[in-house]
Formats: C-alpha cells, structure tokens, sequence
C-alpha cells in the first residue's frame, strides 16, 4: 500500500494504487497524470473526497435493576 505524501507525486508502474492514508475530515483533491512510455503527460484528472468525521459513539443501556 502507498503512504501519499502532501503535494509530492507518487509514481507506480501498475494500473491500480492501493493507498492507505488516515485523512482528516474535510475534503481532499488527488490528481491523476499519466505518462506513457515516450515521456508524454496526460491532462490532469482530479478527483474530489470528502471525509466526514464520525458519529460519537452511542452509549451502552445498561440493564435496570433485578427484582
């Protein structure tokens, strides 16, 4: 899995990127350029995700009192 650093490009030979990085909520852009193999660059394509935080933990009932 790649880690993606902020605003540093990460190259991969295979056609698929399996990324594993904990974001903070809010929203994020990752942009995709590819190069073939004479060099040339694709426009960039960019993709928007929003992380929204998570719910609070719903508290645990506990049972009343046995008669």
């Amino acid at each position: 899995m790649a880690l993606l650093p902020l605003q540093q490009p990460v190259s991969s030979p295979e056609p698929r990127l399996v990324v594993h990085n904990l974001l903070p909520p809010g929203r994020h852009r990752f942009s995709l350029v590819v190069v073939d193999e004479h060099g040339r660059t694709s426009a960039p394509d960019v993709c928007e995700v929003t992380v929204r935080p998570r719910p609070a933990p719903t508290p645990a009932s506990t049972p009343g009192p046995q008669p």
